[in-house]
């Protein structure tokens, strides 16, 4: 699976992954050895950090993020794989069918039913960004740490609320004051 996830349906690229496993595992393809080759993060991490950020637990979610870097991983894979996590979890609210079978699908699943979809949504733009933010960070670790605080930052505190309809009644009352002169500025 991690070599046909890593070709992106190229059977050409597929061919050269399994020969490079090969090589790699000592003639053995094994999964622990293809995502050392392929430099693959234990999706264990991210679905870990994303239960944290689910509950609002940023203390767990740099708990997390700093056993990630203990293990000297590459967080901008990290951010391309929690991209990859986040569209399953999508998938699984919007078409749970097109999930692929894996070892994780249950527990997938169970987050995604934690997460609303729009938080979902928005957790996929936040990586994506923070992935194309990374090379500007005072270092992967901070920049990986900083779009993880902002999945926190950004996420709702309850249900949404629906505002009501502006009817006649309704409407607003405050009056608007023009902005103040630079000659009103004390000096």
């Amino acid at each position: 699976a991690l070599i046909a996830r890593a070709a992106a349906g190229s059977m050409r690229d597929a061919l050269s992954l399994l020969d490079q496993a090969i090589a790699h595992g000592g003639g053995r393809v094994a999964a622990p050895s293809v995502a050392d080759m392929l430099g693959t993060i234990d999706q264990g991490y991210l679905v870990r950090l994303l239960e944290s950020i689910a509950a609002g637990d940023a203390a767990g979610a740099a708990g997390i993020a700093e056993e990630m870097r203990f293990r000297s991983l590459a967080f901008d894979t990290a951010l391309a794989d929690l991209g990859s996590l986040l569209l399953r979890m999508a998938l699984a609210q919007q078409v749970p069918d097109a999930l692929e079978e894996s070892a994780e699908r249950s527990r997938l699943q169970a987050l995604a039913g934690k997460i609303d979809p729009e938080s979902v949504q928005l957790y996929y733009q936040i990586a994506l960004q923070g992935r194309e933010d990374l090379p500007l960070a005072p270092d992967e670790h901070a920049g990986f740490l900083m779009t993880v605080l902002r999945m926190l930052a950004f996420r709702p505190e309850g249900p949404a609320q629906q505002l009501p309809a502006p009817t006649s009644s309704n409407r607003s009352t405050t009056s608007l004051k023009p902005a103040a002169k630079a000659s009103d500025w004390p000096q």
